[in-house]
């Protein structure tokens, strides 16, 4: 049956805001509901999005010009000043989030309806800023009053329909890229807890897009593609890794991390699971960050502290074989019986901002070509995955330094110290490394989605 629409399941967040990403489902509907002023093309070259054009003034200064007759969704005009308030709410709400750019940046002007002005720190042309505003959270945002209008956007969609546990998304045929081949309609469902939506995607016949990891056995997917399904994936672009808490940290949690890197081994872990290689640190082979030094984590002989350690999970299906293992591996490192609990993806980020627990295993992406963003996020947003402590452990203080270097190589350099650094201090445990997956069935074309996009963009699936 020929559709128009793309039906899929996704955890997303109460409150959806494109400007607040923490989760794949965060950056997906971003990606949908707002562009920003620059955006990647297909060879992750910078080029327009919603600025025609841009030129940088030296010293400090870059300016954006609108492309012209640029419109909402409901057919009014855009304007620059519009986009100005857009970053300062961003700024206002999200700035512990979004540091890499906002400590970048002194001032933000709109001195007409098409132009905005960013004034730098340093000098525009070492900025790095154009690869800053790339990132989906800094595109244009309809306000109002003191929250946000996602009924009216200048992305690809706009939100048709909230009902709370589902979401249906409209195309935008005012988008500066519409193409009629784009869905005309997304429709999102929030899964049930602990359901497994790769192995799960060929006996439901509601969904006709599903995206997860390569995370899976060979069978599964051998079964998917025998059914006709087309697959999407990225190069490795995932982590999963161990992080301790602040409050683990005070109970000699650094020195347990650096006991467990020596005793988990990734394959014993996952069992028969295919579609990962073992991390040996945090950022993939070929990332910006990826260090020609390993780490060296240096030998402990006990641990000091006192149990029993809680572990935090998510409700992740895939990895339900994982659960017994890692705890097998921690009872015996600790000494004592490891308390694992099994949290839905959507209680994530409110436990982590209680701390209530000792070690958090997730899953996040690392591939995000604004690497300095991707920096900010693991160590400087509130609660951060990588906990600083004092001294030589303050990444925190030396991430705020390393932005204050010249040029973006500069920056990178110190920044792969800084993350080798972490690990070797035993605040941040990288287990593997995976890659994002799409499955599609028929009538769902993801040829033009190419690998080197973060995720799928629902504006770019074609249906057939």
């Amino acid at each position: 049956m020929h559709t128009k629409s793309v039906r899929t399941y996704m955890n997303f967040a109460k409150e959806v805001d494109p400007a607040h990403i923490l989760s794949m489902a965060d950056l997906e509907l971003s990606i949908a509901l707002s562009t920003p002023l620059v955006v990647f093309n297909n060879e992750r070259q910078v080029v327009s999005g919603l600025a025609e054009t841009w030129t940088i003034l030296p010293p400090d200064r870059v300016s954006f010009t609108l492309r012209k007759n640029l419109r909402w969704s409901d057919g009014s005009q855009v304007t620059a000043a519009e986009y100005k308030k857009t970053l300062e709410r961003a700024k206002s709400l999200y700035g512990n989030d979004l540091k890499a750019l906002f400590e970048a940046v002194t001032n933000i002007e709109a001195p007409d309806e098409r132009t905005l002005v960013f004034v730098t720190k340093g000098a525009a042309t070492e900025s790095g800023l154009l690869l800053k505003l790339t990132e989906p959270m800094y595109g244009l945002l309809a306000l109002k009053g003191d929250g946000l209008n996602l009924s009216k956007t200048v992305g690809p969609f706009f939100v048709k329909e909230n009902r709370g546990d589902s979401l249906t998304l409209e195309a935008n045929k005012n988008w500066y890229a519409y193409a009629s081949a784009m869905p005309a309609l997304v429709e999102i469902k929030r899964p049930k807890d602990g359901i497994d939506l790769m192995t799960t995607f060929d006996k439901d016949d509601w969904p006709n897009l599903t995206s997860g990891s390569s995370l899976m056995s060979k069978e599964t997917l051998d079964q998917l593609k025998s059914k006709g399904f087309k697959t999407w994936q990225r190069s490795l672009d995932k982590v999963y890794s161990l992080y301790p808490s602040k409050r683990f940290l005070k109970n000699d949690g650094a020195n347990f991390i650096k006991l467990l890197s020596r005793k988990v081994d990734s394959s014993s872990l996952l069992g028969g699971l295919a579609g990962f290689t073992n991390a040996e640190q945090f950022f993939p082979r070929g990332y910006e960050l990826y260090s020609s030094q390993q780490p060296k984590v240096p030998a402990v002989d006990k641990w000091r502290g006192k149990g029993p350690i809680t572990v935090l999970l998510l409700d992740t299906a895939v990895l339900a074989g994982m659960r017994t293992n890692l705890a097998k591996i921690i009872s015996t490192v600790s000494g004592q019986p490891a308390k694992i609990e099994i949290i839905p993806v959507s209680k994530a980020g409110d436990r982590m901002k209680l701390g209530d627990f000792d070690i958090f295993g997730v899953q996040i992406a690392v591939a995000d070509p604004n690497f300095e963003g991707a920096m900010s996020f693991f160590v400087e947003r509130e609660p951060p995955f990588i906990p600083s402590g004092e001294g030589a452990a303050d990444f925190s203080a030396q991430l705020r330094a390393a932005r204050g270097l010249p040029t973006s190589a500069d920056r990178a350099a110190r920044m792969r110290e800084i993350i080798i650094r972490a690990q070797e201090a035993g605040h941040v445990l990288p287990l593997f490394h995976f890659s994002s997956l799409a499955i599609a069935k028929p009538g769902v074309d993801l040829s033009e989605v190419p690998n080197s996009d973060e995720t799928i963009l629902f504006s770019k699936v074609r249906m057939r």
